[in-house]
């Protein structure tokens, strides 16, 4: 004879699940953000004008930017592993726009053969690339964690937003060392870092998170 079917079965194994929080999604990416600044302080020093109490504002100016792009990236991508419906957010398009300001100021000024200071090295640059991917490494392997926790449905904005988010968190972590505050150093090598890490969020985060 055939047995009845029990929709209660169906539950039987089933366990609540934690929800997904994004307060403590941020947790960690800012702690990791937090961590890197205090290794590259360790491992390099802090800028001198951090030393003496008196920033540059060019420091600041760096350092509001790249965080405002970090965080706001990192926020709309968290957010994407939990998607709904009407749930979006364009806020990281315009913290984009602004921290795009400084490679369009760095272009005109080379074109116009006005340079604002120093450009720095090649070493330095290489210092600010390499201190930039290892922070945002850092900082994009939580986030890419939870995505994977989460159910994402354009893993390719989430690649991007991924890179940078981590970018910017990176550079921002390295921008308590560095010594330039050349419009034109800014421009190239701290824009550099962040466009490189967001193509490699394109390319590898993808495949990270399909479900």
């Amino acid at each position: 004879m055939k047995q009845p079917f029990d929709i209660l079965q169906l539950v039987d194994e089933l366990e609540p699940v934690r929800p997904m929080s994004m307060r403590r999604a941020l947790i960690l990416p800012v702690g990791m953000t937090v961590a890197a600044i205090a290794i590259i302080a360790a491992y390099a020093g802090l800028r001198a004008d951090l030393m003496a109490g008196a920033p540059h504002p060019m420091f600041l100016l760096r350092a509001g930017t790249l965080l405002l792009l970090g965080l706001v990236c990192a926020a709309t991508l968290l957010a994407m592993a939990n998607p709904g419906v009407g749930r979006h957010s364009n806020g990281w398009k315009t913290a984009l726009a602004a921290a795009l300001l400084f490679p369009l100021a760095a272009t005109i000024l080379a074109v116009a053969e006005q340079p604002s200071g120093s450009s720095g090295t090649m070493q330095s640059g290489i210092q600010c690339l390499t201190f930039s991917f290892v922070g945002g490494f850092a900082t994009a392997t939580p986030m890419v964690l939870w995505l994977r926790r989460g159910a994402p449905v354009a893993p390719e904005k989430a690649g991007w937003l991924t890179g940078l988010a981590a970018g910017g968190l990176g550079a921002f972590a390295y921008n308590f060392h560095c010594p330039f505050n050349s419009i034109v150093y800014t421009g190239f090598w701290y824009s550099l870092a962040v466009g490189i890490c967001a193509l490699l969020g394109r390319l590898i985060v993808p495949r990270l998170i399909r479900w």
